[in-house]
């Protein structure tokens, strides 16, 4: 059990800490101060910060989606479901401890599509693009929901920008505003 205590805190901490000032400024020496463990715990779970920063993201990943399976149920219109997506993010911007997306930012900062960090970012951002086109399925053709579901992502990332930079904390319902127009003139 003080093992997975252990790991948690570390993970928090990461978690923490990356969210609000970036992977590349965060040494492992602040996370281990600011876990108030040894540079030998940190590395017990984690070989590198590169690890590390995997295990943050996927774990934000699976947090993520779990969070939006719960929120969408099978039984609603399409369109209940695609603003539910909306709404989500609409909680998240206006979350007190809100700074932004952890995978827009490992991407940034992390440009290499080879780097396994990358990787990991961009696959969360595809899968999310893949969850809005299954729902937009149910309201149009298959090849319209291929072209718009991304179009859907773009203003969700545009969103996430808009509420972290000038904290516009009303930019995911303008997003959704958008994204109904788009819906109707498809």
């Amino acid at each position: 059990m003080q093992r997975n205590l252990k790991r948690s805190r570390i993970m928090q901490v990461a978690t923490d800490l990356f969210s609000s000032f970036g992977y590349h400024a965060v040494g492992v020496d602040w996370i281990i101060r600011d876990a108030d463990i040894s540079k030998n715990t940190l590395y017990k779970y984690f070989f590198s910060k590169e690890n590390l920063i995997l295990e943050v993201l996927k774990e934000r990943d699976r947090a993520c989606r779990e969070s939006l399976s719960q929120l969408i149920p099978n039984e609603l219109p399409p369109i209940q479901k695609l603003e539910l997506v909306f709404d989500w993010h609409n909680e998240w911007f206006t979350a007190k401890n809100f700074t932004g997306c952890l995978f827009a930012k490992a991407i940034n900062e992390f440009p290499s599509k080879t780097n396994e960090i990358n990787r990991v970012a961009t696959q969360q951002k595809e899968q999310l693009i893949h969850k809005i086109e299954q729902i937009l399925s149910e309201l149009m053709d298959d090849t319209q929901a291929k072209n718009v579901a991304p179009i859907m992502m773009m203003l969700l990332d545009g969103a996430t920008l808009s509420a972290q930079i000038i904290g516009n904390r009303h930019a995911a319902l303008d997003a959704w505003n958008a994204a109904k127009r788009l819906i109707q003139q498809t």
